[in-house]
């Protein structure tokens, strides 16, 4: 499986809050988490307890090299995030990709096996690369890099939440004799990705010559697109050239649609 070669910076550390007397037993404890993704080389990370009723501060800088950091991919909007563990409520958000680069800072309750799952998705939702890791916060600050891996398609939103458009057009014979089983295919992109849908037209009847017959397709989670149609007679009397078809290769749209290239 690919991996996108961008990684995730988790810094971890601890923040205590004690009663503004001093005297109380402490409330709670909390691990201020930060998540960074950014295309640079070297990138520079603040640690610090939060401050909260405690005047106990600390500030640490540090240059950490990501040799193998690149860009955020084009098309690549916000990236999703959950947070659970045993003892804690999920944590759940959406942070936006602003500038090429994504920071996230949570306050995430100390506890055994803290459970990231990290989505990088495009603008209609669907989620092209995933990072996940277990975390123990026991309040020792750490370094962790997430490798996120190209997902499929099939974690896209359902239909119930997506109906997706449906186009119609007009296929023309223009040719002398009867036509069956017309393949059709409709291109377009999805999240920046090519895609495609297909019909057959002419099955329960023939296209009478010079006739027509309405076509459509159901195209799924577009945004803005350019729709281009390929007509494709297959083994038709009419049709004495078969190696000047143009169709989709790869697995053709389902619900939820894979990503196919066309």
């Amino acid at each position: 499986m690919r991996r996108l070669n961008t990684l995730i910076i988790i810094i971890l550390s601890i923040g205590i809050m004690v009663s503004a007397c001093g005297e109380g037993t402490d409330k709670s404890e909390t691990s201020e988490v930060t998540i960074y993704i950014s295309d640079t080389q070297t990138v520079s990370l603040d640690i610090k307890k939060p401050s909260l009723l405690s005047s106990a501060k600390y500030f640490i800088k540090n240059l950490i090299a990501l040799n193998e950091a690149s860009a955020i991919p084009a098309g690549i909007t916000d990236v999703r995030y959950t947070v659970s563990g045993s003892g804690m409520s999920a944590i759940t958000g959406v942070a936006s990709v602003a500038n090429d680069a994504v920071k996230i800072v949570l306050y995430i309750p100390n506890g055994p096996q803290r459970h990231f799952v990290l989505d990088a998705r495009y603008a209609n939702s669907c989620v092209r690369y995933r990072g996940t890791t277990d975390v123990d916060l026991n309040g020792r600050p750490m370094t962790l890099n997430v490798s996120m891996a190209l997902v499929s398609a099939d974690l896209c939103p359902s239909n119930a939440a997506n109906s997706g458009i449906d186009i119609t057009f007009t296929i023309n014979n223009s040719g002398n004799i009867a036509v069956s089983n017309v393949l059709y295919y409709v291109q377009y992109q999805v999240g920046g990705l090519d895609s495609c849908a297909r019909g057959t037209a002419g099955v329960s009847a023939p296209i009478p010559a010079d006739g027509s017959v309405a076509a459509g397709a159901t195209l799924i989670y577009p945004t803005s697109n350019n729709y281009r149609i390929i007509i494709d007679p297959v083994n038709s009397i009419t049709e004495t050239d078969e190696s000047n078809n143009e169709i989709c290769s790869g697995t053709f749209c389902t619900s939820p649609p894979p990503l196919s290239i066309c």
